[in-house]
Parts: structure tokens; C-alpha cells; sequence
């Protein structure tokens, strides 16, 4: 069944989501995932079903509204939702807007993210959309495929926990800056409510198919959680973990002045069938580059997972041991992310790129204010 042939997230089919939803979100905060799950479930429960619907059956008089958690996720475990954030924030933005939003789009559907979506979605009586705004996970609220596209991420209303409810207007580059400190100082987290669009524009920019390649990741596929996936990510190699280092920098763990929350770790695979190679992933936060033998096999912005080999479960970099046996997967970035503009916004983020700009007559290039678009290195 696809969407907008009677597809609906019922209790059944959420539990498929909260299980695939896990498949991007490498480092998910254990507790807060939990709190968010039982906050969907009880949503589902009072409200019923969540429609989901295709981005190109929405329509041009149709307004749609992404929702994002902002903030600590830790937090959210710690300062329990009251269940009114999801509706309070579409609600602020409805009024800022002047028209009624008529459709929800997750912002990213990892964890809690997804889940968020079906609250906010089952609360406000409206559909939710299959599709996201990043096809994978992203730091900063800017950075999505909507950006790329030229849509505007404010007016973004936040809802907190305290039932404070700001709506922030500023250019997109300003709206990061400017949301945090009000996010820290409402307790921690905080729903948003942003990059309203009309239906047209919105299947003109969206990741298509992300909650529907989340459900097929969550369904029973004798421990292959790519099974349903087209097309199926890429497979390096299985091996064993020989190594985790640490490396030593006295360079400060910012990229672009955007602070990374993890340290800089390298994990060493050893194929174990296969050209027996040596692998290194090289992470920060995230895998951002693999090399095969010293060769780069994979990088950023495509996603590079380590599935644990006992379970087809994603183990965290931060969980990496050695011993344990994994498969290295390289899931496809959405191809906008290729794009020389999608590589920039990409990197400006703090996601490490091999070459964030890959045209080589863009090296040539002037860019607005006299200024190149800065290089991340290694």
C-alpha cells in the first residue's frame, strides 16, 4: 500500500516508524527516544490515525508546515512534553501566516524527529507528508533541501515545555543564532514550526519517500533493515573493530565557528572476507570519510553507517569497541546535497566534506560580497 491509496499510521505501523527511525540516528539519546515514543503512542491513542500522503498530491492551496524538536534531546528527557507544543507552535505560525496549515512534514525523520511529526500531525488533524526536509540528519535548522531550493525557514514559531511561545523573523542565516539562546533559556528544548510552503513548492524540494523508507526499515526483514530499501544502500565490507583512537588536536572542535559535540575518534575495520581490507573511519559526531587501504571508499554528505553484525543494529561511533564485528553502509545523500550549493550549505554546517565544492570552475567563481564559500579541510 502507498501513500494516498488509504495509507495511515495506525499503532501498528508507529512502532515500524520508531524501529526504522532509528536506522539514521546513530547516537540517539536513549531516554528522550523512549519519552517521545510513549508521547506518539498515547497521540495515536486520543486521536486516532495519521493520513499519510504523497508530496505531489498536495496541491498548490494547500500550506505546509515542517516541525523539528530543537534543543537537547537529552532535555526532553528530563522535562517531560505537556502534549500541547506540536499545536501551539503550528497554531502560532498559522496565526503569523494568516492561513491554516493543511498538511506536516518532518524536518528529518530520525528519532525522535519522526515521531514529533506523527504528534504534531495526529493533534492538529492534518496529514502527514512522506517526505523531509534532509533525507538524512543535519545540525543546523537551516541546512535542508528546502534551503537549496530558496525556501525561507522563517517566521519559525517555537512552543516550550514551560508554555512559553516566541515567533522569530530573520534572514536564514540569523534564525540558527538567534533560536538557540531562547531554546537554552526555556529549559533545554523546544518544538518548531517553520518553512511553511504551498504543496507545489514543497514537492519541488522535499526528500521524497523518507517516512515510507523509515516504515520499511522497521518492518520484520530477518535482521536486514534495508531489505524493503530502493534503491538499497551501498555495502562496503563486514569486519571486525581492531582500533578506536582518539586523536590528539589542539585545534578547537568547531568547524565554520559551529561547535561539533563530539570528539574526533578514527575506527579501524578489518575486513574479515572479501579483499580483506583495511578500513578507518574517520568520525566526528558522525562518520564523515572512509577510506579502504588508504583510498576514500565514502564521505560525506552521503551517510556511512556501522551496522553491528550480532543484529543489524547502528552502533554509535561513540560505542565502537574492538571486537565487535560490523557491515560498513553507505547510504545515498538526496541529490541535492551533490550539488555545489548543497555541498556549501553542507559544510557551513560543521559536516566535514572531502571537497565542498566540487566544480572546478566554481573555484573561478565570484561569489556574492566578494567572498568564496570557506573550504573545509582535514
Amino acid at each position: 500500500m502507498t501513500p494516498g491509496e488509504g495509507t495511515a499510521l495506525d499503532a501498528a505501523r508507529l512502532e515500524e516508524l520508531a524501529k526504522g527511525a532509528l536506522v539514521l540516528a546513530a547516537g540517539a539519546e536513549h531516554s528522550s527516544y523512549r519519552a517521545s515514543l510513549d508521547w506518539a503512542r498515547a497521540t495515536i491513542a486520543e486521536y486516532g490515525p495519521v493520513p499519510l500522503v504523497r508530496p505531489g498530491d498536495l496541491g498548490s492551496e494547500r500550506t505546509c508546515v515542517t516541525v523539528s524538536l530543537l534543543g537537547s534531546s537529552a532535555a526532553l528527557a528530563e522535562q517531560l512534553p505537556t502534549g500541547e507544543e506540536p499545536r501551539r507552535a503550528v497554531r502560532a505560525l498559522e496565526r503569523r501566516l494568516g492561513r491554516a496549515a493543511g498538511a506536516v512534514v518532518p524536518l528529518n525523520t530520525a528519532a525522535e524527529n519522526a515521531l514529533l511529526a506523527v504528534v504534531t500531525a495526529a493533534s492538529c488533524g492534518l496529514p502527514l507528508v512522506d517526505g523531509d526536509g534532509c533525507g538524512r540528519v543535519l545540525p543546523l535548522l537551516e541546512q535542508t533541501t528546502f534551503t537549496i531550493a530558496g525556501v525561507d525557514v522563517a517566521p519559525v514559531a517555537l512552543a516550550t515545555p514551560a508554555g512559553d511561545v516566541v515567533v522569530v523573523e530573520a534572514a536564514g542565516s540569523r534564525v540558527e543564532e538567534l533560536v538557540r539562546p531562547l531554546v537554552l533559556a526555556a529549559g533545554g528544548w523546544a518544538v518548531a514550526a517553520c518553512y511553511a510552503m504551498d504543496g507545489e513548492r514543497l514537492a519541488a524540494a522535499v526528500v521524497p519517500g523518507t517516512v515510507s523508507r523509515a516504515l520499511a526499515a522497521g518492518r520484520p526483514t530477518h535482521g536486514d533493515p534495508f531489505a524493503l530499501w530502493q534503491p538499497r544502500p551501498r555495502r562496503l565490507g563486514i569486519g571486525r573493530i581492531t582500533a578506536v583512537e582518539h586523536p590528539a588536536t589542539s585545534v578547537s572542535d568547531t568547524v565554520g565557528g559551529t561547535a561539533l559535540p563530539s570528539r574526533p575518534t578514527s575506527v579501524v575495520v578489518t575486513e574479515t572476507e572479501g579483499l580483506h581490507r583495511r578500513f578507518r573511519l574517520e568520525a566526528h559526531n558522525e562518520v564523515l570519510l572512509v577510506l579502504a587501504d588508504g583510498a576514500p571508499a565514502a564521505a560525506a554528505p552521503d551517510q556511512v553507517l556501522m551496522l553491528s553484525a550480532a543484529d543489524q543494529r547502528v552502533l554509535d561511533v561513540e560505542r565502537a569497541m574492538p571486537g565487535i564485528e560490523v557491515e560498513i553502509v553507505v547510504i545515498p545523500a538526496a541529490p541535492a546535497w551533490h550539488t555545489p550549493q548543497g555541498r556549501r550549505l553542507a559544510a557551513a554546517g560543521g559536516l566535514i566534506l572531502l571537497d565542498p565544492d566540487p566544480d572546478p570552475d566554481a573555484r573561478q567563481t565570484k561569489h556574492p560580497d566578494g567572498e568564496r564559500p570557506e573550504e573545509t579541510r582535514w
